[in-house]
């Protein structure tokens, strides 16, 4: 499976000089002209246009895993008094973005999650829900456009986090009743310390579609709050879009992520409570494959500018340096309109 997944990279990384003809212009008037929804910054505009995003991401991680196997509770129960068995996290989020020129985009994001994690007490006698909805960080970067030249486009992305979401998140559980208690680091919905999100895209087109490469970086300095701080993240991602007609494109991409492990500790969580209060243990690394569709309305038709997107994500590879969730499947859909 390993070998399946970078393989896909490995073709789409190759296809991407040979995809576009030097006598083609690029056009972001086509479905395929987007980057998949899972992919934030993955075109500049034109100058002059707003762009409006409404973006859903589903997550559902079932089991904990260690290295790159789910392991059984009892398992977990030799080291811990919890074991997890699932995590389901949605995310609303909107984004902004406009261009004052035409090589520099703005763009401006922020998502607001819920999530739902059951679990279990050791030997089983408890079974609870714990939950959380939080306003998440807000996302602001620079895209600018240091390469256009027929078919081809590349910009850099220059980006800061800023820690608007909470660190106190709180729930009862079986331990904290009638109180309540912090939750574990997964059920927390930011980093509470500034960030930055440095990053590169190229893109390519001809007629037949788009492809694209990206690779961004998140790196955090100094600690919350809570006297912690998340790894610093990779994210790489590959796709091509390939065009059906002037309304209708499909996608594939291959998405690899890697986290490292939480800098600090939370004093209030117990690491030996729970493998999510353990953020020694919380590096780790993901492969997933999302297919996509697209819907675009054109220019002449009643909802011109307008965009549709759906993403299944299926997990391929995943390895984790500690107990933390699998990823069990995943959903990416949005709307999205250019002014």
């Amino acid at each position: 499976m390993v070998r399946k997944g970078l393989l896909i990279v490995v073709l789409l990384a190759i296809a991407m000089p040979a995809a576009a003809q030097e006598k083609l212009a690029w056009s972001s008037k086509r479905p395929d002209a987007q980057a998949p929804f899972g992919v934030l910054g993955g075109r500049t505009l034109e100058v002059g246009e707003f762009e409006l995003t409404y973006r859903f991401n589903q997550l559902n991680s079932a089991g904990t895993w260690f290295e790159d196997a789910m392991q059984s509770s009892d398992f977990w129960f030799d080291y811990y008094d919890v074991a997890p068995l699932s995590l389901r996290t949605q995310v609303h989020s909107v984004g902004l973005a406009f261009a004052p020129t035409s090589d520099l985009t703005f763009t401006a994001n922020m998502g607001y999650s819920l999530r739902h994690r059951e679990q279990l007490t050791s030997g089983g006698d408890i079974f609870y829900i714990t939950e959380s909805d939080q306003l998440g960080d807000l996302e602001l970067s620079g895209l600018y456009r240091v390469f256009d030249e027929g078919a081809y486009r590349v910009h850099i992305h220059a980006g800061v986090l800023l820690p608007t979401a909470t660190t106190e998140v709180e729930a009862q559980t079986p331990f904290s009743t009638p109180g309540e208690e912090p939750l574990s680091y997964d059920m927390r919905p930011g980093a509470g310390v500034f960030g930055a999100m440095p990053g590169l895209t190229l893109l390519a087109q001809n007629e037949t579609g788009t492809v694209g490469a990206q690779v961004k970086g998140t790196f955090f300095f100094g600690t919350n709050d809570r006297d912690f701080a998340p790894g610093d993240r990779f994210e790489l991602n590959t796709w091509a879009s390939v065009r059906a007609n002037d309304y209708l494109s499909f996608s594939a991409r291959a998405a690899y992520q890697s986290w490292g492990a939480i800098e600090g500790a939370d004093p209030y969580l117990d690491p030996i409570r729970d493998p999510g209060n353990d953020g020694f243990f919380m590096s780790g690394s993901r492969l997933d494959l999302p297919l996509g569709v697209n819907v675009y309305m054109p220019e002449g038709s009643r909802f011109a500018g307008h965009r549709l997107s759906l993403e299944y994500v299926f997990p391929a590879v995943h390895s984790y340096d500690g107990g933390q969730f699998g990823a069990d499947w995943g959903l990416i859909a949005g709307w999205q309109v250019v002014f």
